[in-house]
């Protein structure tokens, strides 16, 4: 490629030497012409030939690339000349002026080309001067340019070798390897690094190419991770399902049990007393809850979003939770809830999930006692704190309190935190407590601010 590019701009050269060579060439021979006309023309006026043949000779021997010069009359008959011999015939029609001052005619000679530059000696008058000129100059020009050009293309050759190895080493080399690294990646082995020098361009590369490959590696552990979680995930499901299955069951055996053992009585004995209904109906309504309870726990109910004062619904939930404090002689405190921020949640939810625990703090202090209820905020959450003095929660439960079906009361179904607690994580919050067993417990409410 490098021998090509530099043989067509020799060529281009050699044309525009040519070009340039010819062109001054042409100025040359008609500047001799014109100088010469001059000084023969009185002589041809005079009929002073000879004066004129040894002026026209003095020419032709200082200038070396001068092959003839002649001189016409001005009827047109050659009168002076530097042939040796005869005249060629024919050497008037060879470049006639006509009515022209000065004219150049290229001549295809058996000397190789020879450009006859012909100019008028007098105006009006068939007497001219013609001069030819060869090409020797160019020719040694064009000799010295095959001499150079050789040389040229042997050191661009070499030059382009080179240069080729360099590339290769370089370029090519190193793109081989990043073609092996796709390949590697492509079977999945993800984490390796290819090995080029780091510079210009190719390190550029290279260390995109290494960056892609942590990245990848990185996904795919990701995505391991991903699909093993899913897996214990998945477990961690069905181990619930059979917690969730065995507390329902177990929590509708004693009302089942008493319904059964009434309805055995009543095949034996149909009278039915007041009393045996009062227990039926209990008992129904005991099912009841606890399948209500159920539902609510496993299939929660579309959310309604919409702007929420905490202050406002813990004032809401203590109008709804005022009988049993009054009832149990529980005074409640409220401590910076005013400062809260507003957040975006389901209202009658969230009223569920604080009902839920400011009565369970009441129950925990059935001789009566104090529920404080503070809050707090940062850039990207709010926390609503619930404090009581009760006797607390016993280290060996404290794990199984948002369990569901998880109970120490008698007639509770379990399921009151458990609901809560999803309640709170389906918000993007979090439920949790800190229980001093004889001195108290507070759950805190951690709730996203915003979206």
């Amino acid at each position: 490629m490098a021998v090509s590019v530099v043989f067509f701009t020799l060529l281009a050269i050699r044309g525009v030497i040519i070009k340039a060579f010819r062109e001054e060439l042409e100025k040359r021979a008609v500047s001799i012409a014109g100088n010469l006309s001059d000084r023969v023309a009185n002589h041809v006026l005079l009929k002073d030939y000879f004066q004129a043949s040894k002026d026209i000779e003095e020419v032709r021997n200082k200038e070396n690339d001068v092959e003839y010069i002649f001189v016409t009359n001005e009827e047109g008959k050659v009168v002076a000349h530097t042939f040796i011999s005869e005249i060629p015939p024919g050497i008037l029609t060879w470049n006639p002026l006509a009515d022209k001052t000065t004219n150049v005619q290229l001549l295809d000679t058996e000397k190789g080309f020879i450009r006859d530059v012909g100019v008028k000696v007098f105006n009006g008058t068939k007497s001219e001067l013609h001069l030819g000129i060869r090409e020797d100059k160019l020719k040694q020009t064009l000799s010295q340019v095959r001499g150079l050009t050789f040389p040229v293309i042997v050191f661009v050759t070499l030059l382009g070798v080179a240069a080729s190895f360099i590339f290769s080493r370089l370029i090519t080399e190193p793109l081989n390897k990043f073609v092996e690294f796709t390949k590697v990646l492509g079977r999945g082995e993800f984490g390796k690094r290819v090995d080029v020098p780091y510079g210009g361009e190719i390190g550029y590369l290279a260390r995109n190419f290494n960056r892609l490959s942590m990245e990848l590696k990185k996904v795919k552990e990701k995505m391991e991770e991903a699909y093993t979680y899913t897996h214990l995930l998945q477990a961690e499901k069905l181990s619930t399902i059979g917690q969730i299955s065995a507390g329902l069951g177990h929590e509708l055996k004693n009302p089942i049990t008493t319904l059964k053992m009434l309805f055995q009585a009543f095949k034996e004995q149909p009278d039915l007393t007041k009393e045996d209904a009062e227990v039926i109906s209990k008992e129904i309504e005991k099912i009841d809850t606890i399948i209500t309870r159920f539902l609510g726990f496993v299939k929660q109910k579309s959310f309604h979003y919409s702007e929420i004062n905490l202050n406002a619904l813990i004032d809401r939930v203590l109008s709804l939770a005022s009988f049993d404090v009054r009832n149990y002689g529980i005074s409640v405190q409220k401590d910076m809830m005013e400062t809260l921020p507003e957040i975006k949640g389901d209202r009658s939810l969230l009223e569920h999930v604080f009902l839920n625990l400011i009565l369970n703090s009441v129950q925990a202090m059935p001789d009566g006692g104090e529920i404080r209820i503070s809050g707090k905020t940062d850039d990207k959450f709010v926390e609503v704190m619930i404090w009581d003095k009760g006797c607390g929660i016993p280290a060996d439960i404290r794990s199984k309190v948002f369990d569901p079906f998880f109970t120490t009361k008698e007639s509770g179904t379990g399921l009151g935190l458990s609901i809560a607690y999803n309640i709170v994580k389906s918000h993007g919050g979090k439920l949790f407590f800190h229980s001093n067993e004889g001195a108290g417990t507070v759950f805190t409410v951690r709730l996203p601010v915003g979206e």
